[in-house]
This record gives structure tokens, C-alpha cells and sequence, in this order.
């Protein structure tokens, strides 16, 4: 039980070490691209930088001279911004994120939603008011309708024959240069307006166990007000012709029995997945069709092994001809003579220089020669077997 116990912690050790490698390689391909988006972004801005300090120098000394800069891929474009600058894609950290949404209750549970009012504090639009609509929390940004506008330059190679060479839209904003905007009651005049709200604080958390999902109130610090949710509006379904109407989805046009199966045998044929490896019913055709291709390749293999060359059925034939035969066995001529070849060695070796002949173990090595050959003798019945004894020739 221990040496399972061992090899279950150090496979999890090792699966562990594997999934930090991969997730670490990730990281560092995901940090590279994203560096390399970055820098081409910033070589972009200097360029666009660049270029507009030169056009405002040319149109100063130059004047009506100076250079036009609305030809070619910029025509019709002129003050747009690149592409590549609107399509931002780098990742904030969450230190970073929770910095921007401090006022609006951090990054995971942030007090904003879709169809709230806010206000600029920063930029050229400062003091402007608009909706919510559309909330990044990877980038802890918003964009709000009708501010922030920019021109952005259609690239020409995607850009069809009728469509203009810039497009105005509103570019993300972060969350710290906004703030939200309420109506509160005034307690002491009894007033209603608009009220720019600097900081939001989670109230009641409730946890949703069946959806997974979190449920809080958003309360002013301070003034212990509850700001409401925006409501959300309702999806607006259009009739096409191609929908199916009510009364037929609500009329009953089967009704299973035990008689007939729940489906069609194609739909069950279908659902069962006529391909799968792991299937064990198929249709009879199929099933005679395999076995036909079974019984083809037998009949394939009977027929190879039907057709020998001479040479191969000479060495059949010889096989057969030694499997009748049996195992060759030992005659008594035969035993006697190899016991007489192992005298002879054993002779040989005694009789050999460097062994005395009155060495000890010489006549032992006679004696043990004698005594194979004799056990190379098989040895004879002890039943005697009668004698006939020669009648003498008759006298004549």
C-alpha cells in the first residue's frame, strides 16, 4: 500500500511540474507577442507623432507650397488614426486594473453595469455625460456612446468601393477617468438632480448556489444610499417567414406506441453512430459484407498456400517422409562402439606425458574406462532362455 501511495504522489508531482512548464512556456510566448504588439503600436504613434509636427512646420513656412498629405492610402483620411493603434490588445495586471475601478469597488465585483451614466473627469470632453456601452474588465475599460470619438483609416485592401476611407467611432476609455452619475433626492429641499458619485461599496453579497452566480447592492458610502441596477431591456424579436409558428410546435404529430419504435430506424442509425469503432450492432449488410471480405481473404490464403514451387514440395515431401520414420534410435553395434571410442580416449589421456603410471588414480582411470564400456553394453536379460541341446545324428 505504501509503494501505491509513492508512486500516486510522485506521478501528481510529476504532472504538477508539467502543467507549470507548459503554463510558464504559455506566459512567456503570450508576454512575447504581446511586447511585440506593444512596440509596434508605440513605432506607430512616434511616426503619426512625427508626421504632424512636420505637416504643421511645412504649412507654416511653406504655406500654400507645403506638401499634401491626403493622397495615396491616406486620401480622404486626413487626421485619421492607424488601425493598428485602435486595436489595442495588451493585458493589464490585476494590480493595475484594481488601481483603475478603486472608486467603483475593485476589479472581480465591479459596481458598473451596461446602461449606467457617467461623466468625464479627464480629457478634452470633460464634464460630458453618457451611457455605458460596453464594459471590458480584462482592461478595466468602458466606452461610452458619443464620446471619445476618433477617426479611424480603412485599410484599402479591405475596404470596399462604396465605403468611406475613415470610419468615426468611440475608442475605450479607462475606469478611473470616469464616475457615475445618479439623481438622489436632496434631504433638505427635497430636490432631485444628478449627483456625481466618486465612490461605490459593496452592499448585501448573496451567493446564488444553483447558478454559481454573486448578487450585491451598490451603496454610496457616507450617505448609506443604494443605487439601483439599470434595467435591462428586453430583446426585441422580429417575425420572419421562415419561423415556425406557435400552433405547430404546440400540435401533436406522433404519438409513440409499443408497436413501432420512438423514432425513425435512420435517425437511431444516425444517433449510433454507424462509424464508431465502439459500435456493436450494424445492419445485416454490413455484417454479410465483412464476413465476405473475411471469407475472400481465407480462400486468398488457401490458394498461396496450395501453390509450392518443386523445391518446396521436395522438402514436404521430406519432412513427411522423416515424421514416418520416427527418431533414429541407439543398435547394441552401435553402443559397443562408442564405448570402445571412449576407452581409447581414456587410454590415451592416462598414457599422456606428465602422468606417472604409478600416480594414484591411474588404475582408477582403467578401471573407469572399463567400466563405460561395459555401460555402453545394454545390459542382458536375467531370464536365460532355454537351450536346445544337438541330438546326435541317427546311426544308420
Amino acid at each position: 500500500m505504501q509503494k501505491i501511495l509513492r508512486r500516486v504522489a510522485t506521478a501528481e508531482r510529476v504532472a504538477a511540474k508539467r502543467a507549470k512548464t507548459k503554463d510558464l512556456k504559455w506566459f512567456k510566448k503570450e508576454k512575447k507577442e504581446l511586447t511585440q504588439q506593444t512596440n509596434q503600436q508605440l513605432v506607430t504613434v512616434r511616426g503619426e507623432l512625427q508626421a504632424a509636427k512636420q505637416s504643421v512646420k511645412d504649412d507654416w513656412e511653406l504655406g500654400p507650397l507645403a506638401p499634401r498629405r491626403d493622397v495615396g492610402e491616406w486620401a480622404g483620411a486626413k487626421g485619421a488614426i492607424h488601425e493598428t493603434r485602435f486595436g489595442i490588445s495588451a493585458r493589464y495586471s490585476l494590480a493595475m486594473r484594481n488601481e483603475r475601478t478603486r472608486w467603483a469597488g475593485g476589479a472581480h465585483n465591479l459596481n458598473l453595469a451596461i446602461g449606467d451614466r457617467a461623466v468625464l473627469v479627464d480629457g478634452p470632453e470633460k464634464g460630458h455625460i453618457g451611457k455605458i456601452s460596453r464594459i471590458d474588465e480584462g482592461k478595466a475599460e468602458v466606452v461610452l456612446e458619443g464620446l471619445n470619438k476618433s477617426n479611424i483609416r480603412l485599410q484599402p485592401d479591405i475596404r470596399l468601393p462604396n465605403d468611406p476611407p475613415a470610419f468615426n467611432v468611440e475608442l475605450p476609455l479607462p475606469i478611473s477617468s470616469i464616475r457615475l452619475v445618479h439623481p438622489i433626492r436632496d434631504p433638505a429641499t427635497g430636490v432631485t438632480r444628478d449627483v456625481v458619485i466618486n465612490r461605490l461599496v459593496h452592499g448585501t453579497m448573496v451567493h446564488d448556489r444553483v447558478t454559481g452566480k454573486k448578487r450585491w447592492s451598490r451603496i454610496v458610502p457616507g450617505l448609506n444610499v443604494e443605487v439601483p441596477w439599470p434595467k435591462k431591456d428586453g430583446r426585441d424579436f422580429k417575425d420572419h417567414k421562415c419561423d415556425t409558428l406557435r400552433i405547430d410546435v404546440d400540435d401533436k404529430t406522433f404519438v409513440p406506441t409499443l408497436l413501432s419504435p420512438p423514432m425513425p430506424e435512420s435517425v437511431i442509425d444516425e444517433l449510433r453512430n454507424r462509424y464508431s469503432r465502439f459500435r456493436t450492432r450494424h445492419d445485416p449488410e454490413y455484417v454479410a459484407r465483412l464476413e465476405a471480405q473475411e471469407r475472400e481473404k481465407d480462400d486468398r490464403r488457401k490458394l498461396m498456400e496450395s501453390m509450392r514451387t518443386p523445391l518446396q514440395e521436395y522438402h514436404r515431401a521430406e519432412r513427411d517422409r522423416k515424421k514416418k520414420k520416427g527418431k533414429p534410435r541407439l543398435t547394441v553395434e552401435m553402443l559397443e562402439k562408442i564405448g570402445e571410442v571412449m576407452a581409447k580416449n581414456m587410454e590415451r589421456t592416462r598414457n599422456t606425458p606428465g602422468l606417472l603410471s604409478g600416480t594414484p588414480g591411474s588404475g582408477d582411470a582403467s578401471t573407469s574406462a572399463q567400466e563405460a564400456a561395459a555401460a555402453a553394453v545394454p545390459p542382458t536379460s536375467d531370464v536365460e532362455t532355454p537351450t536346445q541341446e544337438t541330438q546326435p545324428p541317427p546311426s544308420t
